[in-house]
């Protein structure tokens, strides 16, 4: 065996267990989350280079990535002298921007092409969607989680965390595992009834613990994702249906069950709605507006929104802003909540433009195993997985939702692991295509 070789054995023995470990990190300890990514982005491209093999890069969900990268990477030069330390800020996150993407190609195109590795991993995930889970009720039910931490100070529970983050990961991650677990079930009963409802038994639980956790953008992405997937399973639609329905009455029920997230749920979204104009959300769109407006061509640099909110030149009213100051300096957070507008703030209309080319690019490829007349998935089970897969991309990267920002972890992280997970079949084309011309 030689050096190569056995480094390369080394490097995948590495990459297998790293691709294990990973859904458990992104559920706690997301800093050793991210580091894995990281080093799967490496280690995958280590591994092209040792076997000078990076032909993965030519598939048309790849080579967009890189578009928008370098324009990121460009729109973050450093325009003004002194450089400040925001710049360089700005300049090393544009850089390193490209490892999450590069991460979910090293996990569909190695490390997730061992069968046993995808299947250990789709049970893991089902695990970490359980414990999240049972967090979530064990708070609801008792007044704390596993840890003593009670429900949060406006009623919503936080699941296994200190804060109420865990509704959106959970959403993402609970979709397509309650979708293959309903398949599963359709597969092996018995009874006509329990064929006819097996994936509203495995959804109806998700959909009641988003609701107990009364975190609205998770549940209304939820619903969104289940209607999303009702359109690529035909056995699925009328139970969709039956989900859909049922929505008001377990929202009707938490109003006595726990006021505080009907509060949060429905009373303050209603508010927001209402008057979106003078909103939080409304006011940091329109400052993210301003700066895209002020900037077309090259937007403002990676993570503009926090770097440029507080420029006295746009804190002004505007299309969603009727104050004065269009929010002020209240309004600066970490991002604009929202992914396309963090693209157009970050590298302008051509920014906003690759960004779009991008995420329409990995939806095909997420679609490319249902669609046609010889799709790569056939099995029932993996059919629902998939398409769960593409239902939580959709509900990750829909348009209208509020978001964390497009490379936040763990939500982020969460992301580009079921865009790993999602990319495998039409990967493992590309890779036979290519062994078949070789």
């Amino acid at each position: 065996m030689t050096d190569a070789s056995r480094f390369l054995r080394g490097l995948d023995r590495v990459g297998g267990w790293a691709t294990l470990l990973l859904p458990v990190f992104l559920v706690h300890f997301r800093g050793i989350a991210e580091g894995i990514l990281d080093g799967l982005a490496i280690g995958f491209l280590m591994r092209s280079a040792v076997c000078r093999d990076w032909h993965w890069i030519r598939s048309y969900f790849v080579w967009p990535v890189f578009l928008w990268w370098g324009w990121i990477v460009l729109c973050s030069v450093p325009r003004a002298w002194p450089v400040m330390p925001d710049d360089v800020d700005a300049m090393i996150q544009a850089l390193v921007a490209l490892r999450f993407p590069v991460a979910a190609f090293a996990l569909a195109f190695w490390t997730l092409q061992d069968p046993r590795t995808q299947a250990r991993v789709r049970w893991i995930v089902t695990a970490c969607v359980v414990y999240i889970g049972v967090q979530l009720l064990w708070q609801a039910v008792t007044g704390s989680n596993f840890f003593g931490t009670p429900r949060f100070g406006d009623g919503t529970l936080t699941g296994p965390y200190d804060k109420p983050r865990a509704a959106a990961p959970f959403s993402r991650l609970a979709l397509p595992v309650a979708l293959w677990a309903g398949a599963c079930l359709a597969l092996r009963a018995r009874q006509r009834w329990l064929r006819a409802t097996a994936f509203a038994m495995t959804l109806l639980p998700v959909l009641a613990l988003l609701v107990l956790a009364g975190q609205r953008m998770a549940l209304a992405t939820f619903l969104l994702g289940v209607g999303v997937a009702a359109v690529l399973l035909p056995k699925l639609r009328y139970q969709a249906l039956a989900v859909l329905a049922l929505t008001p009455l377990f929202v009707t029920t938490i109003m006595v069950a726990a006021p505080g997230a009907f509060g949060h749920l429905v009373l303050k979204t209603e508010g927001q709605l209402r008057h979106f104009a003078g909103s939080d959300y409304g006011l940091i769109y329109n400052r993210a507006l301003m700066m895209a407006q002020d900037h077309p061509l090259t937007g403002l640099g990676y993570d503009a929104y926090r770097h440029h909110c507080r420029d006295t030149v746009f804190q002004k009213a505007g299309t969603f802003a009727p104050v004065p100051d269009g929010g002020g300096e209240r309004i600066c957070v970490q991002h604009a909540h929202n992914h396309w507008l963090e693209a157009v703030s970050n590298g302008g209309v051509p920014g906003l433009v690759g960004f779009g080319l991008m995420i329409i690019a990995w939806g095909w490829a997420l679609l490319a195993p249902l669609r046609g007349c010889a799709p790569l998935v056939t099995d029932p089970a993996e059919r629902a997985w998939q398409a769960g897969l593409f239902a939580a991309f959709v509900m990750q990267e829909w348009p209208l939702a509020s978001s964390s920002a497009f490379l936040n972890m763990p939500l982020g992280g969460v992301a580009f692991l079921l865009l790993g997970l999602g990319l495998c079949p039409v990967a493992r084309n590309v890779l036979s295509s290519r062994a078949t011309r070789a």
